[in-house]
């Protein structure tokens, strides 16, 4: 399990770094979208897991996922509802990861090459991206469409 929460961490810093952020096109709201369902996630954990947070790891200082680590340390422990959300939002944070890893993977020639210069954060890489799938390859291409059908999916969740 301390493995999936390695990807937990790669599709955060993904999101924050290369896809996050809106753009003013349609396109554009995929990172948007992607980004606000992982928010709620973790919303959606801290609350069911609010009393085993606070019975288990109060004295974890938040952030760079100890709370998660800690969750996990007493997973025999914690409450069934607790459980299942956790072991939800870190296997939709992994599938997240996956496929942004993917996209960050197929499109190294796009994002060196026309989106070279751009400025990395705040979802510009992605909205060059977007922006310039006409010249993409088909391996970028394809992997832009695996990531917006997994934020299609998640929709359905």
């Amino acid at each position: 399990m301390r493995t999936a929460v390695f990807g937990v961490f790669v599709g955060a810093l993904l999101v924050q770094g290369v896809l996050c952020g809106g753009t003013a096109s349609a396109e554009g709201d995929v990172t948007k979208s992607l980004q606000d369902k992982l928010v709620a996630r973790v919303q959606n954990l801290q609350e069911s897991c609010a009393r085993d947070i606070k019975k288990y790891c109060k004295a974890v200082t938040p952030g760079e996922g100890r709370i998660i680590y800690c969750l996990q340390a007493f997973e025999d422990k914690i409450s069934a509802k607790c459980q299942f959300d956790l072991e939800e939002t870190v296997s939709n944070f992994n599938i997240s990861a996956d496929s942004l890893k993917d996209v960050v993977v197929a499109c190294r020639a796009e994002i060196t090459g026309p989106c070279g210069k751009v400025q990395p954060g705040k979802g510009r890489i992605a909205a060059c991206l977007l922006e310039n799938k006409s010249a993409a390859s088909k391996e970028c291409l394809d992997a832009i469409q695996k990531l917006e059908s997994a934020v299609q999916k998640s929709d359905n969740h």
